[in-house]
This record gives structure tokens, sequence and C-alpha cells, in this order.
């Protein structure tokens, strides 16, 4: 019973972190959200690539995609999906890390920015965070660079109702989204740069124990 209830207070505390980093996001990206340019794209890259929900394809298999696929779906598709699988790993394992700390130094589900910084300064994993960031903006640009391929359409076209029968769709479904997000975007350096200049700000405000400007 004890293991079970720590459990629970584990999961409890995690949603507690995503909302809070979630709202963070919210906040510090307001003006790209806000714009209709790239409403889309924030859309997808805030709370489709750093949702606080798990995604159940994290666990899918990449040799299982490329066995199901191979011949059918542009192969560009399947290294895109191989990418945002690596970032959700590794999202998931820094927010596991944060929990833990929360429990270890006694932080509730009301946690405040500074006990936020403290928690997040204590792993000291710059380097890792630092890894997450540039992660993203891989990611970003890989889907930039799909959506402007014709193909890739076709090939979304082919097998989403075929995707949904084999227990894919959810990928098929997510990659879409963001071809759909990023085709109407000419240019995506101005929003990678402005994520990547205020991210590495963020953190090294944190490192510096200073107080973060959003």
């Amino acid at each position: 019973m004890d293991r079970e209830t720590e459990h629970e207070k584990f999961v409890r505390l995690k949603r507690a972190l995503q909302k809070f980093q979630s709202a963070r996001l919210g906040r510090t990206y307001k003006d790209l959200m806000d714009d209709p340019e790239y409403e889309k794209i924030g859309h997808f890259f805030f709370e489709k690539l750093y949702a606080p929900e798990d995604f159940s394809f994290r666990d899918t298999s990449i040799k299982k995609l490329h066995k199901l696929l191979r011949g059918k779906i542009y192969s560009g598709i399947i290294s895109a999906v191989s990418k945002v699988i690596e970032l959700h790993e590794l999202t998931d394992l820094l927010d596991d890390r944060m929990v833990e700390q929360m429990m270890a130094m006694g932080i509730g589900e009301d946690m405040d920015m500074e006990q936020y910084q403290a928690v997040y300064r204590s792993l000291d994993n710059y380097d890792q965070r630092i890894y997450q960031i540039g992660l993203g903006a891989e990611v970003t640009q890989v889907f930039y660079k799909l959506s402007k391929k014709w193909i890739v359409a076709a090939s979304l076209n082919t097998v989403r109702t075929a995707a949904h029968l084999i227990g894919m769709g959810k990928i098929i479904d997510f990659v879409y989204e963001g071809y759909e997000g990023f085709r109407a975007i000419d240019d995506i350096d101005y929003f990678i740069e402005t994520v990547d200049t205020r991210e590495h700000a963020w953190h090294d405000e944190i490192w510096t124990k200073a107080s973060p400007s959003s």
C-alpha cells in the first residue's frame, strides 16, 4: 500500500510539474502563439512536442515502424518520428528526475518559481538541458523540411487509413499535424532562433540564480 501511495504521489507531482512548465512556455512564447503566421506551428511545438501528456507512440518500436511502413511511406517521415521519440524520451526522463528531487526536497504541487528553479538547478545537468534545447530545434527543422516535400503529403494520405488499422494512427496523425502547421511557413528561421535564444537565456538565468524574465 505504501508503494502504491508513493507512486500516486509521484504521478500527481509529475502532472503538476508539467502543467507548471507548460504555463511557463505559454507566457514566454505568447507573442508567437498570438501571431497568425506561427499559430499552427506554435500549437504543434508547445502543445504537442512538449505536451503534459504521454504519447503512446513513444513506446512503439522504430524497427516495427520500419517493418510495417517500409516501401509505403517516405523514409524521411520515419526518421522524423525517431527524432520526436528521442526528444520525448529525454524530456520524460528529465521530468522524472525533477519529480524525484521535488519529493526529496519536500516540494508539493503548489510549487512556486523559486522552488522550481532550486529543484532544476540542483540536478546539475546543464549540458543535458542544452542538448534538449538543441534537439527541439532539430525536430522543428526536420518537420519544416518535410513540409516542403510533396511526397510527404502523398505518403501520409496513402497510409493514413491503413495506419489506424495497424495501430500506427497516432504517429501518422501527429506527423500530418506537423506537416500542416509548417507547410504554410515560408521561413522557419525566426521561429527557431526566437525559441533557441529565449530558452538558452532562461536556462542560463536559472543557473546564475537570476530571476527569469517570463
